[in-house]
């Protein structure tokens, strides 16, 4: 136990309300005030939800239909869709805050959660509200959720795992190594192994599967898309050294990314000696933290090690919550009132000097950042050409997702996407339909995009096609308008 008495009268959970407050509050503000355009899997998202389906091209449903949500409810700003994106790692936060004080005394379990803030999968990437985002949450919560079902057994908390794990994976199928550590906790532990001579788990199992089945029936009636493109982004020119560059090269992105958060740690190590504090943390405990902490890239690594699958850095987003609570449960420095209070304030310096980093990359950016595009000017002008030209709404745009989807989005007839003109990305689309009512054909020149041939042939009433040109927002480096082509299949 902590022998400092002058750390047992520090009060860590009003200081913890008050970091996630702060959090949440800033990169919820930064962003809606400083951007002048989504971030594309937000725009991605808002396409993806007005459609309602059981899941898309890329993903499960859960992104698209909260993003949607979001969207609709804060249009055209969609300052909503950043508060969704921190209301998910504050969740994440909190499901941290409250394993770690399980666990540990509640001024360590502080220190394991504010350490998060100094990692960038939680402040900048978490600005895009994406599966990875929603994985924060979705794993936190499913993580403490086990936590608790091992510890009780009852069935509450074993149905509030599959709720959790569910929603998980209909966010991300990434969230099969997270339940396959936990299955491997569950098995190789003989204490939890009891736990499968009783009904709550299988409770558990059973709940999860209902909710996954809408899913997977959705999977059958579309070709298994979502499963496809997984393997395409995991898909690699065959090589020996795969096995061992792409673990390998997975493994230093996420240490990388966890270097500021270890430093800041080293931090609190200074001081007069003795520096070192010895946490008694039960066994189990910390045989939970290192199986769920670190059993996830352990088990990535392996798989890519195995098969020579390449792996995206963005896929461990939502690997290092548990990190900084192995770390205490291994090295854990001694702590003081004043050691705390220090470094808490150093945290909110933190986070006001990030914030101003933000702002001033993207105010004075020297590219084309996707926060000064001139979307909501190409959605205006395309529709009140289309109602000048047909008086008529717009009802469909055809086109990449990036272009697409910033029409659908900041115009004000919220057109259906046909995306890449593919009917298998866009199964929503009615073809006959389309062809009766019209559509704005789109395609980024800048980016290199240009107008099939066969979608001329399979549209014939295509007019010519012509390029519009918009100029970037606070360009003040006068960098090239962006090129959007666009070709009008006319009402019937």
């Amino acid at each position: 136990m902590i022998k400092n008495d002058n750390v047992n009268t520090f009060k860590a959970e009003p200081w913890f309300w008050l970091f996630l407050s702060i959090h949440v509050l800033a990169w919820t503000l930064a962003p809606a005030l400083i951007r002048k355009n989504l971030p594309l899997d937000s725009i991605e998202g808002t396409l993806w939800g007005q459609q309602w389906q059981l899941g898309y091209d890329k993903n499960p449903f859960l992104n698209g239909w909260l993003t949607a949500i979001a969207g609709n409810l804060s249009h055209p700003s969609g300052w909503m869709i950043y508060l969704f994106s921190q209301l998910s790692v504050g969740l994440c936060f909190w499901a941290v805050w409250r394993l770690g004080k399980a666990m540990m005394p509640a001024a360590y379990a502080l220190v394991g959660v504010v350490l998060l803030e100094a990692v960038q999968y939680y402040n900048f990437h978490a600005i895009d509200f994406n599966d990875n985002t929603l994985e924060l949450s979705t794993w936190g919560l499913a993580t403490y959720a086990f936590y608790l079902a091992l510890k009780s057994g009852r069935i509450k908390h074993w149905v509030m795992w599959a709720v959790f794990a569910a929603l998980g994976m209909m966010a991300k199928y990434y969230t099969l190594v997270l339940l396959a550590s936990m299955g491997l906790l569950l098995l190789l532990h003989p204490a939890h192994r009891k736990q499968l001579a009783t009904t709550a788990p299988y409770i558990g199992v059973f709940v999860f599967a209902a909710l996954c089945a809408p899913h997977v029936w959705w999977l059958f009636h579309h070709d298994f898309i979502t499963v496809r493109y997984v393997f395409e982004r995991a898909d690699a020119v065959p090589h020996w050294s795969n096995h061992f560059v792409f673990p390998l090269k997975f493994i230093w992105q996420q240490v990388e990314v966890f270097l500021p958060a270890l430093f800041i740690y080293g931090l609190l190590f200074l001081g007069k000696r003795p520096c070192r504090e010895k946490l008694m943390i039960a066994r189990d405990d910390r045989l939970f933290l290192w199986v769920l902490g670190l059993g996830p890239i352990v088990l990535t690594a392996l798989l890519s090690l195995v098969c020579g699958t390449m792996l995206r850095a963005g896929w461990g987003m939502p690997l290092q919550s548990l990190w900084p609570l192995v770390l205490l449960s291994v090295l854990a420095p001694r702590l003081s009132r004043f050691k705390l209070i220090s470094f808490m304030c150093g945290l909110f310096l933190l986070i006001a000097a990030a914030v101003v980093f933000y702002r001033d990359s993207l105010v004075h950016s020297p590219d084309a950042s996707s926060a000064n595009f001139p979307g909501q000017t190409m959605a205006t002008l395309l529709t009140e050409e289309w109602h000048t030209a047909f008086h008529q709404p717009l009802v469909y745009v055809a086109g990449s997702r990036w272009i697409g989807g910033n029409i659908e989005y900041y115009s004000s007839d919220h057109p259906n996407v046909f995306v890449e003109w593919d009917i298998t990305r866009a199964p929503w689309i009615n073809l006959n339909d389309l062809n009766k009512k019209g559509a704005i054909f789109v395609w980024d020149v800048t980016g290199g995009e240009t107008l099939p041939p066969d979608v001329r042939k399979t549209y014939p009433r295509l007019r010519p096609s012509f390029i519009l040109e918009f100029q970037l927002r606070r360009n003040e480096y006068h960098l090239p308008p962006q090129k959007v082509g666009v070709a009008i299949l006319p009402p019937e």
